[in-house]
């Protein structure tokens, strides 16, 4: 059964919109920038991705949002939809009062409850928007529903998160990232770690059949699915990128395609020294060295968890309508560990308009995806 797309949304460090999040990638801006808060706290990590919403509820207001912006394209309501979204860890906000905590499942049900059934939550880390996609797309397939929503949205912005993933050596400090529109290098020989974002991304999926009848817009097709999980460490991947190199094979699989059918990646690419190295060797296993032109969004917009995947879901959709690929954001010298097709300085054409896009998040969950042009479908 096809599962195509009729709707985008997304807020991001580059603005609020598809359209901001898109043409700031093409030109290879980064949204990158010191947040005056972690400044003005004199914490270790200053640099970060920040989006135009304040106060206490924000992680709502963002995602609504990236919400509207998807129904309005789609032109359908939250009523004539199934929710699936990834909202993966609570949020500690300051608020008039001093410091706000808002659960995942708090910014899950104020939000969920203008959807119909089926309503699913996900939270399985840096793979949750992904997730949460290739979850929707399943029950999609099983009949659960004629059309879902899909996405996730993230506040990391705060000195719970800046403090605890400093201390996990995970994100750039200051002292390895002295210019804070670069503090995020994927796959960078100076790569020192990620910048954590605020984010939130949603796309509308629905039967092709279903969209068909209704004159729908087909901005493109979600051909394969896959997921696996490492069971290797908490923190980090195995070096050969094993669990990775699972999870692509599955998509592709599922989608019955080849390699050589690929026409680019959308890495997870977090700019980590180790993640990096392990996301390579997966890439090099399956497409053979240099195979097939990668590029990766962390570095423009850092990591916004659980929006990370449908973020790049958003991007890979827009990469396949427009048949181009945006730069890295960030990288200029590949580190030797790191040898891929990279696309640097400017926009790559695909040769074959179609995406896979893949999430590897913290103990080892792993989520992929395949996106395709709508005409591609049929080759």
């Amino acid at each position: 059964m096809s599962i195509v797309v009729t709707g985008l949304g997304a807020v991001s460090a580059l603005g609020v919109g598809v359209d901001a999040l898109w043409e700031g990638l093409l030109a290879g801006r980064s949204g990158l920038r010191r947040v005056p808060e972690a400044v003005a706290m004199g914490l270790p990590v200053t640099s970060g991705g920040p989006v135009p919403f304040t106060g206490p509820d924000r992680d709502v207001r963002l995602a609504r949002a990236a919400l509207d912006e998807a129904h309005q394209q789609a032109g359908l309501p939250p009523s004539a939809a199934a929710f699936f979204w990834a909202n993966a860890l609570d949020t500690f906000q300051v608020g008039p009062a001093g410091l706000v905590h808002r659960s995942a499942g708090q910014c899950f049900q104020e939000l969920a409850h203008d959807y119909r059934n089926p309503r699913r939550m996900f939270a399985v880390a840096c793979a949750s928007g992904t997730r949460s996609v290739g979850e929707a797309c399943h029950a999609l397939r099983r009949g659960e529903a004629d059309v879902a929503v899909a996405g996730g949205s993230a506040v990391m912005l705060t000195p719970f998160y800046l403090i605890g993933f400093a201390a996990l050596r995970a994100v750039a400090l200051d002292e390895d990232a002295p210019d804070p529109a670069h503090a995020c290098r994927p796959f960078d020989a100076t790569r020192a770690g990620f910048a954590l974002a605020d984010g939130a991304a949603a796309l509308v999926l629905e039967r092709r059949a279903h969209a068909e009848a209704r004159g729908a817009p087909i901005l493109a097709v979600v051909e394969g699915l896959g997921t696996s999980m490492d069971a290797y460490d908490l923190n980090r991947p195995p070096a050969d990128g094993a669990g990775a190199l699972a999870c692509l094979r599955a998509c592709l699989a599922d989608a019955g395609r080849r390699p050589d059918e690929v026409g680019g990646v959308s890495a997870h690419g977090t700019g980590t020294r180790v993640g990096d190295v392990a996301e390579a060797a997966a890439l090099q296993a399956l497409f053979g060295p240099r195979g097939v032109p990668v590029h990766g969004v962390k570095g423009a917009i850092g990591h916004a968890m659980a929006a990370a995947g449908a973020l790049e879901a958003v991007v890979a959709v827009q990469s396949c309508r427009a048949g181009r690929l945006p730069p890295t954001v960030g990288l200029t010298r590949p580190a030797e560990a790191c040898d891929l097709d990279h696309v640097i300085g400017a926009p790559r054409r695909l040769g074959v308009a179609r995406v896979l896009s893949a999430s590897f998040g913290m103990g080892g969950q792993n989520a992929a995806i395949l996106i395709a042009a709508a005409e591609e479908t049929h080759a």
